[in-house]
């Protein structure tokens, strides 16, 4: 029952965490400068939130990431002249943080990080490989690890999801570079997010696996 419930939160998490798929898809119709604003502004926001949640007392952070989330009753008023008490309340985001999330930088916020080094660094058919490997990737890894890894080969993960995280990476890098490159790619972003630790993986698998394909690009 406990693992069971621990999927159904994986899933809820990895479905938010797909909204990061914007950033790979709008770079690929856009250019460099547009990007670098559109991330960095993305970035003082995301910077501004977890400040705020982190180290003040903000009511609306609260109401955006508390226990209770927002709950107020108000009265309104019909064009009939009555008047009735309706019920406001917006769900909490706490639960689609994780417990470690919940005392430091958001996962938002280090993906935001990394995307913007990555486009400021690498070239662009390595930004979208490696910032869509770190979506795609990293989430099935940890959903089949969860549904069916059984072998555990470093900490808690699995060769089951290890395996799922290299072919997803692989065929997206397979689209967009040569199979030498995309090999390396997805090889790259497999073994960053399986010994990835003390560094948000949001940050370390996209910047680590741009950097390595960059450097194999020159090389190859």
């Amino acid at each position: 029952m406990a693992k069971e419930l621990d999927l159904e939160g994986e899933v809820k998490r990895k479905r938010i965490h797909y909204i990061g798929l914007s950033v790979p898809i709008l770079y690929y119709f856009s250019e460099k400068q547009t990007m670098l604003l559109v991330i960095g502004l993305a970035l003082v926001v995301f910077f501004l939130i977890d400040y705020l949640r982190l180290y003040t007392k903000n009511k609306h952070m609260n109401y955006l990431f508390g226990r209770k989330g927002y709950s107020k009753r108000v009265k309104i008023h019909s064009p009939a002249g009555k008047t009735y008490d309706k019920d406001i309340t917006l769900p909490t985001l706490r639960p689609i943080l994780r417990t470690e999330e919940k005392r430091s930088w958001g996962s938002h916020t280090y993906y935001a990080l990394g995307a913007f080094i990555c486009i400021l660094l690498f070239p662009k058919d390595i930004v979208i490989c490696a910032t869509a490997t770190l979506v795609v990737g990293d989430s099935i890894a940890a959903i089949i690890g969860k549904m069916i890894g059984k072998h555990k080969i470093y900490k808690s993960k699995t060769l089951e999801g290890s395996m799922a995280c290299f072919l997803s990476c692989l065929v997206l890098c397979w689209v967009l570079v040569s199979a030498p490159l995309a090999v390396i790619g997805a090889a790259t972003a497999t073994l960053t997010e399986l010994f990835t630790i003390k560094i948000n993986d949001n940050l370390s698998i996209p910047v680590v696996t741009g950097a390595v394909m960059t450097l194999a690009q020159q090389l190859l």
